[in-house]
């Protein structure tokens, strides 16, 4: 019995490993920093061989038993039982809290509706609570949520950088993005969601034939590099033309997507990620150079 698609060469699957091993460095690089060994690592491994053998069948095969998830994965057939049961398990909700959520729609509103909006299509500054029949703060965030509360609303978006007090109680938004704090729950969830979506459409685009719709997928480089010293202004003009294209897409999808559409309709998530990438020289020293082999004397 095989799982192994024979259309794979081997050749193809050292290369597909050597790629997985170079995804994973700095994946494992967060790892060890935070404190998380290897053996907790592999228990979640595991537990994703076998609910991706379970939900998402092998080699054709859509209801496996226990013998064939082992096969597949490599997993003892005894332990498939006890990874079925934890991936059973309701997944605890995303860290992104109702907060966090509130937080990204009242800065989506504030830039995308005529009522906020000045002459020039810019974002009004506005009062917290004056005028008392808006446009204020205080009716922006009720409009997303009737139970948040404008001032906890407005302590997140001050220390996420996105707004700013101008007096005491007026606030001038900086940016169109929520960016979560560094090292925050909510922003380490925001890696997880971001590197899976990133690898569902690459997983996708691969397998997916020439004559089938492939997922937009784009990228552009410096052919033979880029000196050091040039790297801030490429920086800067990357992220002000990005900018400019993400809030054309989010006006685009503020038109599309209003909350009183019509739900009788299937709603998926959907949308596009943008990010700026450094690649560093290649560590070419050897390991063996790099650790203590033997072992210190305690004293």
């Amino acid at each position: 019995m095989s799982s192994v698609d024979p259309s794979v060469s081997i050749d193809a699957r050292q290369h597909f490993l050597q790629a997985l091993r170079r995804v994973l460095r700095p994946i494992v690089r967060l790892m060890v920093r935070r404190g998380i060994r290897f053996d907790e690592f592999a228990e979640v491994a595991r537990t994703a061989y076998v609910e991706s053998a379970a939900r998402d069948g092998i080699g054709g095969i859509d209801r496996p038993s226990l013998e064939q998830i082992a096969w597949a994965t490599g997993i003892e057939e005894t332990r498939i039982d006890h990874y079925i049961d934890l991936g059973n398990l309701t997944p605890a909700p995303p860290p992104v809290s109702k907060s966090t959520q509130i937080m990204t729609q009242v800065l989506h509103r504030w830039h995308t509706d005529s009522r906020y909006l000045g002459t020039y299509g810019a974002p009004l500054e506005l009062q917290l609570t004056d005028p008392p029949n808006g446009p204020n703060f205080s009716q922006l965030v009720s409009e997303i949520s009737a139970h948040a509360d404008p001032r906890a609303i407005l302590d997140g978006l001050i220390e996420a950088k996105s707004v700013t007090r101008t007096t005491e109680d007026r606030i001038r938004p900086l940016t169109r993005a929520f960016i979560w704090p560094q090292g925050s729950i909510t922003s380490i969830d925001y890696f997880g969601v971001t590197l899976a979506r990133m690898t569902e459409t690459l997983e996708h685009n691969l397998n997916s034939t020439v004559n089938e719709a492939k997922l937009l997928e784009r990228s552009v480089f410096a052919d033979h590099g880029l000196p050091s010293n040039l790297l801030p202004a490429f920086h800067a003009v990357a992220t002000e033309r990005s900018t400019q294209f993400l809030a054309e897409l989010d006006d685009w999808l503020a038109q599309h997507s209003p909350s009183n559409i019509d739900q009788s309709n299937s709603r998926g998530e959907v949308g596009v990620n943008l990010f700026f990438y450094v690649e560093q020289p290649p560590d070419e020293k050897p390991l063996t150079s790099l650790v203590q082999r033997q072992r210190q004397m305690s004293r």
